[in-house]
């Protein structure tokens, strides 16, 4: 019987990921673009498809600059161990350790803070409340966050293709580490 340490899943470029046994050789920004924009937010349940790549280019987009990558790659272990809702999450102790290290190996390969800095937990809590208002409407809105909508940026128009996303977050990732596309 294989041990935990020795389960791997395959990556969209061929690599070899090992959930219980992450190293930083095994990351690949293509993966991560590719898992993320296939990956849909709210477990499915919004009204049309919205990736967790479009999210992450919409967070990064609205960081300044010098924030914009960590901001991109904030739920970069989800194209790894998927995207599972907040109350699931909650329950679950032991994946949340997972996460934490997968992260912190995704945080080493790109030179980012292992853990998420403030300004980056308050954009994604600016924009989960944005989306919530917008795929489920004021009484959702109120029920979860007790106040009433406040617009903080209503220029988003969600619900890119998964290439659209994918291009979009590589391209991104791109410009931020002026590096050419392979």
């Amino acid at each position: 019987m294989k041990r935990l340490e020795d389960h791997y899943l395959s990556t969209f470029t061929g690599k070899k990921f090992f959930p219980f046994n992450p190293a930083p050789d095994q990351i690949d920004i293509r993966d991560i673009a590719h898992g993320l924009s296939l990956l849909c937010r709210f477990s499915g349940q919004a009204p049309f498809f919205y990736s967790v790549a479009e999210h992450s280019i919409y967070i990064a987009n609205n960081l300044p600059p010098h924030l914009q990558l960590e901001g991109l790659l904030h739920d970069a272990s989800e194209a790894y161990l998927a995207d599972l809702p907040r109350p699931v999450k909650a329950g679950l102790p032991d994946y949340a350790a997972l996460e934490a290290n997968v992260s912190a190996v995704i945080a080493q390969k790109f030179g980012l803070f292992v853990s998420t800095l403030p300004e980056i937990k308050a954009a994604d809590r600016a924009l989960l409340k944005h989306e919530v208002f917008a795929f489920f409407g004021p009484e959702r809105y109120l029920e979860d966050f007790g106040d009433e909508y406040q617009p903080t940026n209503p220029k988003h128009f969600f619900g890119m293709s998964p290439a659209t996303a994918e291009a979009k977050f590589l391209e991104l990732y791109h410009s931020l580490t002026s590096t050419s596309v392979p």
